[in-house]
């Protein structure tokens, strides 16, 4: 299965739980398929929104890095060493989930925090909706209309 719909489908469940298909007609039988579909809309988003944000070639260089340090089968000389090459899947992971603002010491930690596996994420996000402010809305831009009419700000 293409990464891309694994994670959607993943997403998708964690927001509307197990849902029931009729595999004849491919509609959704516990839920309006519409909004099924609509949920997997946000939920590609969500990926693509992650896609833009990664810093791809320092992920690239965290993994190898970490592969270099922890995997015996890959040790070459530092002048043959290149990101990317030889990289799997876990070292990739890793690097993806690390939080270390320098470089990890990989042999010291080599797995990297899982905090929130257990967070019910779409329950947070759906309490918090009502927070929501437009795209285009700043917070010092607030303030100073707000002063601007002699009003104190928040």
């Amino acid at each position: 299965m293409p990464n891309r719909k694994r994670v959607v489908e993943v997403l998708t469940q964690d927001v509307v739980g197990a849902q029931r298909f009729n595999g004849l007609i491919g509609e959704c039988v516990t839920m309006p398929t519409k909004n099924y579909d609509a949920v997997q809309d946000g939920a590609a988003a969500i990926l693509e929104r992650v896609a833009r944000a990664v810093d791809w070639p320092r992920l690239l260089e965290e993994a190898s890095f970490r592969h270099m340090h922890l995997h015996p089968d890959r040790r070459p000389e530092p002048r043959e060493w290149s990101p990317a090459e030889g990289v799997c899947g876990e070292c990739l992971a890793e690097a993806l989930l690390a939080d270390d603002i320098g470089a990890p010491n990989w042999e010291k930690h080599p797995m990297s925090p899982r905090e929130q596996d257990g967070t019910d994420w779409p329950s947070i996000v759906a309490a918090n909706l009502r927070h929501r402010r437009a795209a285009h809305w700043h917070p010092f831009q607030a303030t100073r209309k707000e002063d601007q009419r002699g009003r104190t700000a928040d």
